[in-house]
């Protein structure tokens, strides 16, 4: 039998594009890219917290060294998160950005995909949302506060730049939502070439496609039902524009990413 590849796991701020880069990626056949599992950042903190808190005691009254330990909390992500055999197994959940650095320790084969959109875009249609912490039913901060939401995004970003750093390009690859919708053809081919996949032909087609969309948020919905669109693009108001470029780090943020204080659409494929 054949092994298994290595997982992909996709992250980065919620809002980004993760959803749409769902669907695209399910129009091959050979992935299996699920509905958020938000299962790999409390596995790697649980692998953490073994190997802080018990020390030399897996090894000297278990008889498990630390490479067992890995081994086994890396079987046990693998097991729940999808079909394995030849499958290609992609995990698409936001928060993993911020274990990106931390999993690709525990999975040595694993690749990553961090995926960004402009911080100004991000902010805006996170001030869309109607999120509430489930116990006090308060909007969390970051849907609607401008300084919090802009934050939120920073915070993310940030985290997915140093793992970028740190994990290196072989195995990390930087997908900015605004080439995935202006430049799809060369964004895409890059991508599946990334996972050593061939890019499907009906790629394009993916909002012809059923997919299970348990898990989704109900705004994306709509948006997975239409072709790829550039109208998404520069759309955060001019105030929160200007309130982006107002803060250093957010403003220092968006230059390393490649976001001008004014970004100008793209029309080429």
């Amino acid at each position: 039998m054949s092994e298994a590849p290595a997982p992909v796991f996709l992250g980065g701020c919620p809002r980004s594009g993760l959803t749409l880069l769902r669907a695209l990626l399910s129009t091959h056949p050979g992935i299996y890219c699920g509905s958020d599992t938000v299962l790999a950042p409390p596995i790697v903190m649980q692998w953490k917290s073994f190997s802080t808190s018990l020390g030399q005691l897996h090894s000297t009254d278990f008889a498990l060294d630390a490479e067992a330990v890995r081994q086994n909390m890396a079987q046990l992500l693998i097991g729940v998160l999808g079909p394995g055999d030849s499958v290609q197994i992609v995990d698409k959940s936001p928060l993993n950005v911020v274990v990106f650095a931390d999993l690709a320790r525990l999975l040595p084969q694993a690749k990553f995909v961090h995926v960004v959109r402009d911080g100004r875009d991000v902010a805006a249609s996170l001030l869309e949302r109607d999120w509430r912490h489930p116990q006090t039913g308060q909007a969390f901060d970051h849907v609607r506060d401008p300084l919090a939401a802009l934050t939120y995004w920073a915070r993310l970003a940030g985290a997915g730049l140093r793992a970028e750093a740190e994990i290196g390009p072989q195995r990390c690859l930087r997908v900015r939502y605004e080439d995935l919708v202006q430049r799809p053809k060369r964004t895409l081919k890059a991508l599946f070439a990334f996972m050593e996949l061939e890019m499907p032909r009906d790629v394009f087609e993916f909002h012809r496609r059923s997919l299970d969309l348990v898990g989704t948020e109900r705004d994306s919905e709509a948006l997975l039902s239409k072709p790829l669109t550039r109208n998404r693009v520069g759309r955060a108001p001019a105030p929160l524009k200007a309130r982006a470029h107002s803060i250093s780090q957010i403003s220092s943020l968006l230059a390393q990413l490649g976001y001008p204080p004014s970004p100008r659409r793209i029309t080429q494929m």
